[in-house]
């Protein structure tokens, strides 16, 4: 049972002499009882009668006793007169999405564990759906029902909808966006009347994804998931590849293998740095092997005769002749790959022999090398892109640190996106069948390709239709483009879009400027790093199955990709953060980073000090205040019972559900809840009789509920579980209204940091921590579980094991016991 609590309406005249305002506040006992505050009023907390009342003149409130309930933010909310009743019908609309007792606000935990926390990025299931009963129910695949006509049984009309804040929204303008060293700082949105501007897109973009959820609809969007990822390979691994080159022949391209048995690795050493070299060159000057008559460094691929010493070069010359050197004398292929580890000394000749192997080239082997080189660009374009504005050269060794040592070539040309002769690489052959290429790579120790490709994971019937006959409800309601990415079974129509059957229009900020902006000065306010998805990441990304299930703990990282047993976790979505300190966003500007007020940090913001504000993070000059209002209608056309119910059931979540809108999700930004404040929705044939006569017609009564109950009837028919435990409900569910057991809500941090932010953005360090560790995934959107800050409580302790990782971690990065004299990073 909701408290009723009992104030007290006074109209209030203040602000300056220019900025005078009358508003209407609540005169009440704060939710502590310790004092009487007085809380301003907005018009979606009155009753239908008070709002009349306030229509007629502000004044008829001041004095009205009153009486009212708060909700999961302890804000006073429904508030009428004393000796009266709530009179709003919305209130109905709300009492018929079920919530479970034991997950009400006030019944949340208090009690925070500082050691655990939740990502801000979880997944709801995307389960598959060509099944009968899903494909002949409406929550299958089938044309659009057309905007031509008004069609029978089927509702067309306006939907009018309040929108109001419950956590900072970030609305940025990218057009008068600055930028200062790569930090680019952002304004709010601004509309013609100064308040802030809300693009109807982005509501629409909001109500499509929450509704591809509910309806568990195809993927609106599903792009550059085509290609194979990559992940580090163990460095164990890496003295398997053989040295290779690419030639060309009279009947195409092979892959020529140029191991020579008597240098480590197939390949000899052709010295070129100083382990303890500096920058600029690293000692290249001083310490590199150099053609003897003209003193010039060997380049990239060029052709030589060498000769060796216990697989080390000793004399190294240029040769062009088509004769063999002779003597002992070897010809070879020069292959620079940069300083790209702080300790290296050398780089490697490729020597050649008379009946060296060869792999004809074939399509999947060419991919093998296609793919991976797309990847090591992708992840490292960043690194570039802050290279070329600090005018470094990506080639340059800057130190001897992660980051400052030199990119190879592979990462920074894009003609090595190619297997084109001339390439030198490294190959992996199965030991079974010495023909049968398994890996391609640029370097001995490298990333290394998963078996499968993320669009592989993927149900057919999820991927993103192709033809008009297999529009999704999503599709249907909210408009479809085609993205081609795979063929049709049946190609029905030349159609490649569909405009759907909503729009979103009118959209007004509803709160005065003063009170719907607050702004930060020129400077703004730093917020934290926010993430870039990483599908590479398989503990979080892949699941056991189809249906979203995490993997499995402690198994390899490449299990996620390894089968097409394995499924992908589903649709992202940000869960809201629940249960945050009344002041979590009192004074934005104050650094509070590392202080902890009740379990929780000031994560949304980025600590003070030399970085700020750099490329890594953005600034805001100001955000929408919570507690603002907007008004938008929605205008609708054809939809069905259960398309129209899917829509009214996702604008009347209860009040401590919330969707997500706008920038800095992660971070807790953009919680907004929606109401309906009015509606007129006709059949097909109400809307007949209006043309046949012309005349004005009344409004049709519709029951909502009935529309919600057929949607949900429809779901729990489709899919065999009760409406709140089918999997993609109670996961959306947890999402609107966030976690019950109150644990903070932020990335994973540096396990070094002691609990705090790391003010570095470093939190790769946990994702490393938790490789060598307890191997943790993302646990399920539905289940309490939540992640330790520090994952490592039991540690894999297999000799292979340690012995890779000790090869394969940076010297700067391991622990102290086994720190090196110089640190190692391998591109």
């Amino acid at each position: 049972m909701m408290t009723i609590e009992s104030g007290k309406l006074v109209c209030i005249t203040e602000g300056s002499k220019k900025k005078k305002r009358t508003a209407i506040k609540l005169e009440c006992q704060n939710p502590k009882k310790t004092k009487t505050v007085r809380v301003e009023v907005t018009d979606g907390w009155l009753s239908e009668a008070l709002q009349n009342k306030k229509k007629q003149s502000l004044q008829e409130l001041d004095g009205i006793t009153v009486e009212f309930e708060r909700n999961a933010n302890n804000d006073p909310y429904k508030i009428w007169e004393q000796g009266q009743e709530w009179d709003k019908k919305d209130a109905e609309i709300v009492a018929t999405v079920e919530v479970s007792e034991r997950v009400r606000p006030q019944e949340w935990s208090k009690n925070v564990q500082s050691d655990r926390f939740h990502n801000p990025y979880n997944f709801v299931p995307a389960l598959p759906r060509d099944s009968e009963a899903v494909q002949k129910s409406e929550l299958g695949d089938r044309c659009p029902i057309g905007h031509g006509s008004y069609k029978e049984h089927y509702w067309s009309g306006r939907i009018s909808v309040k929108l109001t804040t419950v956590t900072p929204l970030l609305i940025p303008d990218a057009a008068e966006m600055t930028e200062n060293n790569g930090h680019k700082t952002y304004p709010v949105r601004l509309g013609a009347d100064g308040k802030p501007y809300l693009p109807p897109t982005s509501i629409k973009g909001m109500l499509r994804s929450a509704y591809e959820a509910v309806t568990n609809s195809r993927l609106s969007v599903f792009e550059k998931h085509d290609a194979r990822l990559a992940y580090r390979m163990p460095a164990t691994e890496g003295t398997t590849a053989k040295p290779a080159r690419i030639e060309r022949r009279a009947n195409g391209l092979y892959l020529r293998i140029l191991e020579e048995s008597s240098c480590v690795g197939g390949a000899a050493k052709l010295p070129r740095y100083d382990e303890k070299g500096r920058a600029p060159d690293k000692g290249e000057r001083n310490s590199a092997l150099k053609y003897p008559v003209t003193q010039e460094l060997p380049q990239h691929g060029d052709r030589v005769r060498v000769r060796l010493n216990k697989g080390k070069v000793t004399h190294i010359e240029l040769w062009e002749d088509d004769c063999p050197p002779g003597g002992d004398w070897k010809l070879g292929w020069v292959c620079v790959t940069g300083a790209n580890i702080g300790n290296k000394q050398n780089e490697r000749v490729f020597i050649q022999h008379d009946r060296d192997p060869a792999v004809k080239l074939t399509p999947d082997i060419s991919e093998l090398w296609e793919n991976l080189i797309a990847d090591y660009q992708k992840i490292h374009q960043k690194d570039l892109e802050e290279r070329e504005r600090k005018n470094q050269s990506p080639s340059s060794y800057l130190g001897y640190k992660p980051g400052e040592t030199a990119w190879s070539r592979h990462i920074y040309e894009q003609n090595q996106r190619k297997l084109d002769e001339g390439i030198l690489c490294y190959v992996e052959l199965d030991d079974d069948c010495p023909s049968d290429v398994i890996a391609l790579q640029p370097v001995t120790i490298s990333r290394r390709l998963y078996a499968k490709k993320p669009a592989d994971l993927l149900p057919e019937s999820l991927h993103p239709a192709v033809d008009i006959a297999e529009l999704s409800p999503a599709d249907r309601v909210f408009g479809w483009v085609n993205q081609k990415n795979r063929k049709p079974k049946q190609k029905t129509s030349s159609a490649n879009a569909y405009k759907g059957q909503l729009r979103i229009h009118s959209v007004q900020c509803q709160t005065p400027i003063e009170q719907a902006v607050m702004t930060f000065g020129n400077l703004g306010l730093p917020l934290a790093i926010l993430g870039e998805p990483k599908p590479a990441q398989t503990r979080f990304y892949t699941a056991e199955n189809t249906n979203g299930k995490p993997l499995q703990e402690k198994a390899e990282k490449e299990y996620g990709y390894k089968s097409l047993e394995r499924g992908l976790r589903g649709r992202k979505v940000y869960p809201h953060h629940g249960k945050l300190p009344d002041d979590y966003w009192d004074n934005p500007t104050e650094d509070r980073t590392v202080r902890e007020i009740d379990g929780r940090y000031q994560v949304y913001r980025r600590s003070s000090g030399e970085k700020e504000r750099d490329s890594q993070n953005k600034s805001i000059i100001g955000w929408v205040s919570p507690k603002t209002e907007f008004t938008f209608d929605i205008d609708v056309v054809n939809l069905s019972d259960v398309e129209l119910g899917a829509l009214f059931w996702l604008l009347a979540l209860s009040e401590n559900n919330y969707h997500r809108l706008g920038g800095g999700k992660p971070l807790g930004f953009g919680s907004v809840q929606l109401n309906v404040i009015d509606s007129d929705l006709r059949s097909g044939e109400h809307w007949k009789q209006f043309y046949r006569s012309l005349t004005k017609l009344e409004p049709v009564g519709i029951d909502k509920n009935e529309l919600i109950e057929k949607y949900q009837k429809v779901t729990e028919s489709a899919y065999s579980f009760p409406f709140v435990q089918i999997p993609f409900i109670a996961a959306f569910c947890r999402c609107m209204r966030g976690w019950e057991d109150n644990l903070p809500v932020h990335y994973p941090w540096n396990p070094n940091t002691n609990g705090q932010p790391d003010p570095k953005g470093e939190n790769f360090e946990w994702f490393k921590e938790n490789e060598q560790g307890d191997r943790l995934s993302l646990p399920s959107l539905i289940s309490v579980d939540s992640l330790p800050l520090i994952p490592r409580k039991s540690e894999l302790s297999t000799p292979t094991i340690d012995a890779a990782l000790q090869r394969s971690t940076p010297a700067d990065q391991k622990p102290s016991s086994t720190k090196p004299q110089r640190p190692q990073n391998k591109k």
